[in-house]
Parts: C-alpha cells; sequence; structure tokens
C-alpha cells in the first residue's frame, strides 16, 4: 500500500497531467480556429474585391473613374471620357466589344427560353424579345473577366437575376473579380410609360442583391417611352422621390439611368437627388430616336460635378459635345436656379462678397455699369404696363425700361451677372415668368435668377399684397426654374420675426425643391434675430438675405441686426446691401 504522502503525490501527479492536456487541446484548438478564420478572411477579402492597393485588383462595387484611372485608362476622373459598347450579347458581339477601345460592356441578361415550354433557368446574353443565345451568361462572364473591360449587366427579367447572382459569387470565390460591375433593372414606371406595364419587381431586385452580391453598383432606372410631340413629358418630383426612397438606405454605390431627352426640364429634380449622396450619379442614355442637343447637354455637365454624370450617348452628337466641352475658356450654361456659390468662379467666395446693384437712373448708367462693374446681383423692380410687359424701374421716378431689353443686355455683358427680381405687383408676375421661359427655352438664360415678392400668408396676411400660395403655384405652374425669394409685407414686422411669422412663412415653403432665400430686413431682425435661425435650420437649401437700403435707415439703424445675425453665422446668409453700407459692413466684420 502507498503511504499517505506518496498516495497524495501521485494524486497531484495526475492532476498536473489531466490540466495540461487541457491546456494542450485548447491551444490546439484555438490553433485550428485562428487558422480556419484567417483562411475564411482571405476568402472573403478575395471575393469581396481583393483589395490590395492602389495599383492591384479593384473591387467590384467600386469607383468605375477610379478603376479607368488607376489602370491608366483615363487620364482624369471625368464621366465624360468613359465609353461604352452596347449589346455585347452574342459571342460575335462580344468579341467585337472586346477588340474595340470601349471601356465598359453593356449587355443584356435573359433566361433561355423564358416563358416557354424550353425555360431552362440558365441565365443567356440576350435582348428581349429575343430568348435563345450562342451565349450564356457564364460564358460571357468568363471571357469578360480575363479583360480590363467593366461591366454592366441589363436585367429585363427578375427571373435572370438570381441564378446570376448565383454565377456572380461562384466567380468570385474561384478568382478575383477585379473591376466594377453595375447592375441594371428599370424598377419603377417613368415618364409617358402607362401604369399597368410592369416593371421589374423593385423590391426583389434590390433585395436579392443584398443577400447574395452585395458587393456591386447599383443602377436602378425608370421604364420610359418617347415620341417627339406626342409623348415627350419629363420625369417628375415624384418619380425621382420615390426612386431615392427606395435606395436611399443603400450602402452601395448608385449610379442612375436617366433619358436623356426627357432630363432637361426635370434637371432640379435630378440635381436634388444628386446632391443626397457623393455615391449617387447619373448616366445618360438615348434611344435612337431620340433627337439630343449638345447645348443641353452642355447645361447637364455645367451644373454638375464631372465626376457624377457619365454619358452613353450616340455619335456624331457625342464627339461633337465631347469638343465643346472639354474647351477651358467656354461660356457656362448656369441652370438659373442653381446655387449663386457654384455661380461664381472664385473657389472660396463667401455670400458677404456678393454685391447687389441697382441698374441706375438711364439705359445709359445701366450700360456703363455692366462694363465697368466687376459683375455680381442686379436688383430689378419689376411693375407691368397695361399690355402686360414687364417693366423695371429706374432710380429716376418716372422712368422705365422694358425687362427684356434689360435682360439681353446682361446677356451680351462678359461679366458674371445674376438677376434679382423684385416683383412690384402681382399683374407683373405672370408675365415675368412667361418672358423667362421663352428665353429659357431659346438657351439665352443661362444665369441666375431669383424671383421676390411680399406675400400674404397666415399670421403676416396684409391687404394688398399676393396670397402666398397664389405666388408658388404661378412660379411652378409657368417657370419654376428659379430661386424662390419670399419676404414679408412691412407692416407685419412691428414686433420682429416673430415665431408666428417664421413658422407660417416655413408651412408655405414647405415641399419646395428650389432653393429657397427668405428676405429679412436689418431694423426688424435686432429685435429677434433667433427666431429667424430656424429658417436655416429646416432645410439645407435655404439660405438667408439680408438688406438694409437708404429708405430703411442709416447703416447705425440696421448695425445691430446686421452684426447678429452675422454673429450666429458666416454662411448661407447673403446681404442686400448699398455700397456705401456695405464698405462700411465688411470694415466692421474683417477688423472685429
Amino acid at each position: 500500500m502507498l503511504k499517505q504522502g506518496e498516495h497524495r503525490g501521485v494524486l497531484a501527479s495526475r492532476r498536473w497531467k489531466l490540466i495540461a492536456g487541457i491546456f494542450f487541446s485548447l491551444l490546439v484548438a484555438a490553433y485550428i480556429g485562428l487558422v480556419g478564420y484567417f483562411a475564411g478572411y482571405k476568402s472573403f477579402l478575395q471575393a469581396d474585391g481583393c483589395y490590395e492597393s492602389a495599383n492591384g485588383p479593384f473591387s467590384p462595387g467600386g469607383d468605375l473613374l477610379e478603376y479607368l484611372l488607376q489602370s491608366g485608362i483615363i487620364e482624369r476622373k471625368d464621366g465624360l471620357l468613359v465609353t461604352w459598347h452596347h449589346a455585347a450579347n452574342s459571342k460575335h458581339q462580344m468579341e467585337k466589344a472586346l477588340n474595340s477601345s470601349a471601356m465598359v460592356l453593356e449587355a443584356d441578361v435573359n433566361i433561355e427560353g423564358l416563358n416557354t415550354r424550353n425555360e431552362t433557368g440558365i441565365p443567356i446574353m440576350a435582348h428581349p424579345p429575343d430568348i435563345y443565345s450562342d451565349n450564356t451568361f457564364q460564358e460571357w462572364l468568363d471571357i469578360v473577366t480575363s479583360s480590363k473591360r467593366g461591366m454592366k449587366l441589363d436585367f429585363k427579367s427578375i427571373d435572370a437575376v438570381n441564378p446570376s447572382l448565383d454565377i456572380l459569387m461562384k466567380k468570385s470565390k474561384e478568382m478575383c473579380i477585379n473591376r466594377p460591375i453595375w447592375l441594371n433593372a428599370d424598377i419603377l414606371i417613368g415618364p409617358n410609360v402607362p401604369p399597368f406595364i410592369q416593371s421589374v419587381n423593385a423590391s426583389r431586385f434590390l433585395s436579392l442583391i443584398q443577400q447574395k452580391f452585395p458587393n456591386v453598383i447599383l443602377s436602378p432606372g425608370w421604364m420610359t417611352f418617347y415620341l417627339p410631340l406626342i409623348a415627350a413629358k419629363p420625369y417628375t418630383r415624384k418619380m425621382v422621390q420615390e426612386m431615392y426612397d427606395l435606395v436611399k438606405g443603400l450602402s452601395q454605390r448608385v449610379t442612375f439611368p436617366v433619358r436623356a431627352v426627357l432630363l432637361k426640364q426635370a434637371w432640379p429634380h435630378f440635381s436634388w437627388l444628386l446632391k443626397q449622396s457623393p455615391r449617387y450619379s447619373l448616366t445618360l442614355w438615348q434611344a435612337s430616336i431620340d433627337f439630343i442637343t449638345v447645348e443641353d447637354l452642355l447645361f447637364f455637365r455645367d451644373n454638375s460635378n464631372i465626376e457624377q454624370i457619365y454619358y452613353d450617348i450616340y455619335e456624331p452628337v457625342l464627339s461633337q459635345f465631347k469638343q465643346i466641352a472639354l474647351q477651358t475658356n467656354r461660356s457656362r450654361r448656369f441652370y438659373p436656379g442653381g446655387n449663386l456659390l457654384d455661380y461664381f468662379p472664385h473657389e472660396h467666395i463667401q455670400e458677404l462678397e456678393i454685391e447687389w446693384l441697382n441698374i441706375g437712373a438711364t439705359f445709359l448708367d445701366f450700360s456703363k455699369l455692366l462694363q465697368d462693374d466687376t459683375g455680381g446681383m442686379l436688383i430689378l423692380n419689376v411693375k407691368s404696363k397695361s399690355n402686360a410687359v414687364p417693366m423695371v424701374e429706374s432710380s429716376k421716378p418716372g422712368s422705365e425700361f422694358p425687362l427684356e431689353s434689360v435682360l439681353n443686355q446682361v446677356f451680351l455683358s462678359s461679366k458674371l451677372w445674376g438677376i434679382y427680381l423684385k416683383i412690384k405687383t402681382t399683374q407683373a408676375l405672370t408675365p415675368t415668368l412667361y418672358l423667362l421661359r421663352q428665353l429659357y427655352r431659346a438657351h439665352v438664360l443661362r444665369i441666375p435668377i431669383w424671383i421676390s415678392m411680399d406675400l400674404s400668408y397666415g399670421s403676416f396676411s396684409t391687404p394688398g399684397y399676393i396670397e402666398g400660395r397664389q405666388f408658388i403655384n404661378t412660379i411652378n405652374k409657368i417657370f419654376p426654374f428659379v430661386t424662390i425669394a419670399p419676404s414679408w409685407p412691412a407692416e407685419a414686422l412691428v414686433d420682429g420675426y416673430t415665431q408666428p411669422l417664421v413658422e407660417d412663412m416655413l408651412s408655405l415653403c414647405r415641399g419646395l425643391w428650389q432653393m429657397v432665400s427668405f428676405q429679412l430686413q436689418a431694423v426688424p431682425l435686432s429685435k429677434s434675430v433667433q427666431v429667424p435661425i430656424r429658417l436655416l435650420q429646416a432645410s439645407p437649401s435655404y439660405t438667408l438675405t439680408v438688406e438694409h437700403l437708404h429708405t430703411q435707415g442709416t447703416y447705425g439703424d440696421g448695425f445691430r441686426g446686421l452684426l447678429k445675425i452675422q454673429f450666429h453665422s458666416s454662411q448661407r446668409i447673403y446681404y442686400r446691401l448699398p455700397p456705401d453700407y456695405r464698405n462700411k459692413f465688411m470694415i466692421d466684420v474683417f477688423s472685429s
């Protein structure tokens, strides 16, 4: 028998051996787990885009322009430089595209024998009504991934999406798909399409991509129809908003395909859409029957970031457009309702630096102003004659000029001018808007236009002024491509800008898609500066314009209101001041 001390020693030895065995087993398990984890992590990275270096493989969900730049295919990031090859579906068309200079291959994915007894469920490369092809999606993908071309896959049927994503998933496990992939489908009803026509199911298209192969660029579009003079309605704000609601929660890059011939009248809506995320872009496309002007294409380019618009346009229009667009000294086609700061060329210009100028007493004074001054916002006080011709009042009592003549003179100037139209009578609003629409359609209205009136509405309802809704509805009906600049009647400002005045003005302007600049007076502003700040907080597209004119008091009378609003914010606040007041205020601001 073991002695008691020996027995204890054996037990201790067994205990330590057991602990050592468990510890060793845990180490082995941890090692195996780490090996498996890093192997899986490496596989995930390879499948998800193989991010290795700035010049190495690129993610399928990455920026197309960045990919082309890193690959040495383009020299700078500009959507105009990207070239396309359409309908690279059959093996012959695919080889033709691969032997061309096209940077992106666009192809259509369908299901073999779709909706027939011969339907196989196999994705093929064919544009409806074709349902057979000599090229399967698998074969197409194998060949195209061996090139440097970007890929845009158009799905005309929801049935083709799921099996195609399975093929993409399998391919990404076999190799690094090292270029951007765009997945396109028309998921909403767009312009001129009857509501009974069915688009690709939006929720299924987007959810399948999120579930199976999310590392792509989304290209969700609208079904459209166009016939000149017959079916030519543009995209609507509702259509754009509906699309945004579908994609706003997604993390991918999104490029919206837009039929270029239907874009010009809808530009404000798409300009708004582009501002919602730096990941958004437009791809302008053209059907064979669409007549697109170089002028319209220049307008789109001049009012957007060059990295945010691609041009899938036919020749010879595309080459003509490129020739003019890439010139560095050409005049710009500015959207009349655009951001004023985007119009002036100085990169870091502030709102305070923009001058607001009256036109003078005579037409000769006005012409001299256009010649001698450096540019800014021209203040035109507009009323109408009995024949409904809009007239501009000069500083000389009884002297006035036709608005059309004034605008034509501005168009001839080489300086940068914006137009601030202060409509003095209700009768002058409609003819002024019709004139602006006429000039816009003639492609000569390429400068900022602001429309301002004193309004009557809610708590600031005042006899003798246009009703607020009438003002806004008239603008939106006739010529909505402006900055709306509403103001309160002076009679309503005895106690300053009170909360009811501000809230009712916000209620009046709620839902507007245009830029809005609320017109404030410096003297009443000094009584309640905190309340108007609510105007700026309501929307990033809202600005303030603070005025203090000689007729409203001395510089000292308005100084307190001017300084208080400037102290609160130096951005999104313009100052409409006569030259002497402006010079004094600039000195006070920059010396304080």
